[in-house]
């Protein structure tokens, strides 16, 4: 009984653990984001999306256009991998060629990837301008 117990945990604290990094993916103000993205914090727009053959992973490559935190990128590429599974939890859909996105990395090499309006840009700008 008490080995179910602590599984029912594990899967409900699993399952929260989703949950927060979705809210924080689509809910965090700009600093936030300054604090989460230990390694480095960029808009860029998407250039090719693939499936991983051997996991279920989606390769996404970024042409930087600007860099907010981290060592400057612009210009360059950034190649991610988001489990495919991210995208249905989160309510997000997979970005495609063209879309603007905010590509953010934090100390333990984990990656997120959200949508980028031009609006949130001018804020994450504004924070980094104000800091």
């Amino acid at each position: 009984m008490r080995l179910r117990h602590l599984i029912a945990i594990a899967v409900l604290s699993s399952a929260s653990g989703w949950a927060q990094a979705c809210l924080f993916a689509t809910s965090t103000p700009p600093e936030g984001w300054y604090q989460w993205a230990a390694k480095g914090l960029f808009a860029g727009d998407v250039t090719e999306v693939e499936k991983d053959a051997q996991k279920p992973v989606d390769v996404i490559i970024v042409r930087v256009v600007e860099t907010f935190k981290g060592p400057d990128a612009t210009n360059g590429t950034l190649t991610v991998r988001i489990p495919s599974r991210n995208w249905n939890a989160c309510k997000l859909e997979v970005p495609v060629a063209g879309a603007r996105v905010l590509v953010a990395m934090n100390a333990n090499s984990e990656v997120m990837l959200v949508p980028l309006a031009a609006s949130y840009a001018e804020q994450l700008k504004g924070w980094r301008a104000g800091k």
